[in-house]
């Protein structure tokens, strides 16, 4: 009787562990913002002076309420899809997973910025 609970046992073991890498880990938003955006819309969604000078339109993440106007899946989209030249489409480098969780990080970063 004790071998086989063990037989059965160790495929369960088994079977979780292969099963456990497979449920991937959320993206963190804010890394991803630090990484794929802060170069243009700065750190804490404020553009630095050169790119400001460089896109007319770049707004700071919180300017006039814009940005936290928006919901998260237009800001899914913006980042999806890009806007004009302004802006690149992100879909060829970041995974959707990705997407959603900078578009909710960019969604905060505005939602604090109107509030201050």
């Amino acid at each position: 009787m004790r071998g086989s609970r063990i037989a059965l046992i160790i495929p369960a073991a088994l079977l979780v562990a292969a099963v456990r890498p497979a449920v991937a880990q959320q993206p963190n938003g804010e890394d991803v913002f630090r990484e794929n955006c802060k170069q243009c819309h700065g750190i804490n969604g404020v553009p630095p002076k050169r790119e400001k000078d460089k896109y007319a339109k770049l707004r700071t993440l919180g300017d006039s309420g814009f940005v936290s106007r928006l919901s998260t899946d237009s800001i899914v989209k913006i980042v999806t899809k890009g806007i004009d030249q302004n802006m690149k489409s992100f879909s060829e480098k970041l995974t959707p997973p990705e997407i959603t969780a900078v578009a909710a990080y960019i969604k905060e970063l505005a939602e604090k910025k109107k509030a201050s």
